[in-house]
């Protein structure tokens, strides 16, 4: 019994003591020359929900449009002939980054649909989370019309949970870790004198 006690204080100590490691740990990216096949190009929207005034982001990936090629966007949605985009042309490489910005009293979904040499379909709702304005002007933080945002990141990014790890978890498990070794000590030394 106390064997059997020993080994499962050390191991949950151990593994209480490795897991914020372990979920920390960033993951290796394959190597571009184990694929043998092309990855089709993609589209991402950067932000899907947005409030009346700030601006979403839909990017298309290398080779998705023809090069240079000037893509016809419409938008429809309440008040869609107010929303303004931005970067309808494709660039050397195919790629494109179109801005949305949804009219200053713009509410629910807005289709910003994509026709050229591939069609594509973003949905963006918007959300009354600011106080509705006449004019976008209002606040210095939002990007004017027309205007690009930069994308953040690059590489290979872990999702941001909000968790963090407790003190009392990490307590616990050194107190554990420390209690199993305290109990092989003791099975050890009873042997010694058997």
């Amino acid at each position: 019994m106390l064997k059997k006690l020993a080994a499962i204080s050390l191991a949950a100590g151990a593994l209480v003591l490795v897991a914020p490691t372990v979920a920390t740990a960033a993951p290796t990216a394959p190597a571009a020359s184990s694929d043998s096949y092309p990855t089709p190009p993609g589209a991402k929207v950067g932000d899907p929900i947005i409030d009346i005034c700030e601006v979403s982001t839909i990017v298309f990936g290398p080779g998705y449009f023809l090069a240079s090629e000037n893509v016809n966007v419409s938008v429809s949605g309440y008040n869609a002939g107010k929303a303004a985009v931005s970067g309808n042309i494709a660039g050397a490489d195919g790629s494109l980054t179109l801005t949305f910005r949804p009219p200053s009293d713009g509410e629910g979904s807005y289709a910003v649909a994509f026709n050229g040499s591939r069609s594509y379909t973003a949905t963006i709702t918007v959300s009354h989370g600011h106080d509705a304005a006449t004019s976008c002007d209002h606040d210095p933080g939002v990007a004017t019309a027309g205007s690009e945002l930069p994308l953040t990141g690059g590489g290979i990014e872990l999702a941001l949970t909000g968790g963090s790890v407790s003190p009392w978890v990490l307590g616990g498990g050194a107190a554990a870790l420390v209690a199993g070794g305290a109990l092989v000590a003791v099975g050890a030394s009873r042997r010694k004198r058997a």
